[in-house]
């Protein structure tokens, strides 16, 4: 969807689907009035340009509605992949490092996974009612890909757990003729990553299980997989020291040709130490 198509009316069904399902009859709600032409209904929302490299920027713009659990939760408008589309999503915004050593370990797990549950069951329900989604973007990309004919140049692994995402990110690699395999979780990537020893792993940081750093950890400390390039990738806040643990990093959104450069970047840095 571009911009310029955003109604009020859509911004309206977003906000109720979300609120439906995150409150219930659960009381407050934020008050969401959005009205008039795509520019006045976007000064809801909080504008965030994301251009971790130059040249190679996304916009997203979020509302935090919250949930009856946890308060941080947004609602957002989200660029990605393709450049001047935008589709509804949900961002869980739970992404506070907090260990098994903490008091409060399991707790704050218990919600988290409430947020992510929560959050598919809110997209589901931007899909169903006819809101343009990460599953419109993935059928945008599939419509639009050449089959590629040339030499295959290895074989990547797509570790995310958004599958309509990952299922878009598989296509535009396939385009720069690499063959791909796809998983969900941090326990299947690293699993995968073992059995078919990837020439590069896209790796996302939040996901359920184990997050991107615990597998990055587990693949570093065994001989076998210490060597296999890892391009990490997240929409939250990581430490450079966390990101230097991997061979390259993506901030999300990002576009497809960052994603192309990074991908070259990373894998020309594997045959410079080989």
């Amino acid at each position: 969807m571009r911009l310029t198509a955003l109604t009020a009316e859509m911004v309206q069904k977003a906000v109720s689907i979300y609120q439906d399902l995150a409150y219930g009859s659960a009381r407050p709600r934020r008050d969401v009035q959005p009205a008039g032409p795509p520019e006045r209904v976007l000064e809801l929302f909080h504008q965030e340009r994301v251009e971790s490299v130059p040249g190679h920027a996304c916009c997203r713009y979020s509302l935090r509605l919250g949930n009856r659990n946890y308060p941080f939760m947004k609602l957002l408008l989200q660029e990605h992949l393709i450049a001047g589309e935008f589709f509804f999503a949900v961002d869980t915004h739970d992404q506070m490092e907090i260990g098994p050593e903490f008091p409060d370990y399991e707790q704050w797990m218990a919600v988290r996974r409430f947020n992510t549950e929560l959050k598919r069951r809110i997209e589901e329900g931007f899909e169903l009612a006819g809101l343009d989604t990460a599953a419109v973007v993935r059928r945008h990309i599939v419509a639009s890909c050449e089959e590629f004919g040339g030499p295959c140049r290895g074989l990547v692994l797509v570790v995310d757990d958004e599958e309509d995402l990952a299922a878009a990110v598989e296509v535009l690699i396939q385009r720069q003729g690499f063959r791909t395999c796809a998983v969900f979780d941090g326990k299947s990537g690293l699993a995968a990553v073992r059995e078919l020893q990837p020439d590069l792993v896209l790796l996302d940081y939040e996901m359920p299980e184990l997050d991107g750093l615990e597998v990055i950890e587990a693949l570093r400390a065994d001989p076998a997989t210490r060597d296999v390039p890892i391009l990490l990738n997240s929409a939250a806040r990581l430490s450079l020291a966390d990101i230097r643990k991997a061979d390259g990093f993506l901030a999300k959104p990002f576009p497809e040709s960052l994603l192309r450069e990074m991908l070259d970047r990373v894998l020309q840095q594997r045959r410079q130490r080989q």
